[in-house]
């Protein structure tokens, strides 16, 4: 069976003598292990769409439950991350999270865009890495499932308008009427992850300059790693 597909490769190991295992993340098909045979001989049509990060249309020849990939219509690499170790390492570990929500067989459309997204931000603009990558965080965990409660406080349920505090065990706002040893949120930093799920990723320039978002990305990166598992811990990017 021949198909065709959108794609990013989150992961690629090479194999036998010329071949690779690429990892593809296809919005309808959620993950696709597959390989591109002779990619690694000179001059080879697939070389450069079997590398991480490259994002294409990909057409790709299924026998047995076995994927190969036959050519690809390579849209984007993403190169100029490669000149750039440390937002590689923030690219990279968009990948991991992506690679995460792609389970064989199950589409995540949202989460293929928000990546293609977040990875243009990445290669293109000058925004802070950290920046882009806290972003990304605050849209990719509620496509996931896990929503932090930002307007009611995680204990009373009662509305949080004023002082609070963010306790990402229990996931959410504290408000001052509770007792709590979390640490402290202001408002500006809880409208932050308020709003970040609620509007598009191309919205995220307007942070630039804002003098909250470093203490919105520090409270919310602890949430991030309660709720994900740790197998890409030596790639998670610092914080501001």
């Amino acid at each position: 069976m021949q198909f065709v597909t959108d794609a990013i490769v989150l992961r690629r190991t090479d194999y036998r003598d010329y071949d690779r295992m690429v990892t593809l993340f296809s919005p309808e098909h959620g993950r696709i292990d597959a390989v591109a045979r002779g990619c690694r001989r000179p001059k080879s049509a697939l070389m450069n769409a079997s590398e991480v990060f490259c994002a294409g249309q990909f057409s790709l020849h299924e026998a047995g439950g076995r994927y190969s990939i036959t050519q690809c219509e390579i849209k984007d690499s993403f190169y100029d991350l490669r000149f750039d170790y440390d937002r590689l390492i923030h690219g990279m570990y968009y990948l991991s999270l992506a690679d995460m929500a792609a389970l064989p067989g199950q589409g995540a459309p949202d989460v293929f865009m928000l990546l293609l997204k977040a990875l243009a931000h990445l290669c293109y603009s000058e925004l802070p890495a950290e920046m882009l990558t806290a972003s990304f965080e605050m849209r990719y965990m509620p496509m996931m499932g896990f929503m932090p409660s930002m307007d009611r406080c995680v204990v009373c349920g009662s509305p949080v308008d004023g002082a609070a505090r963010f306790d990402e065990e229990l996931g959410g706002v504290v408000c001052d009427r509770c007792p709590s040893d979390a640490p402290r949120i202001s408002q500006g930093a809880r409208r932050i992850i308020y709003k970040a799920p609620r509007t598009d990723y191309s919205v995220v320039p307007k942070l630039d300059g804002h003098p909250d978002w470093p203490e919105a990305a520090r409270l919310y990166r602890p949430f991030v790693e309660r709720r994900i598992e740790r197998r890409f811990r030596q790639i998670v990017p610092d914080l501001p």
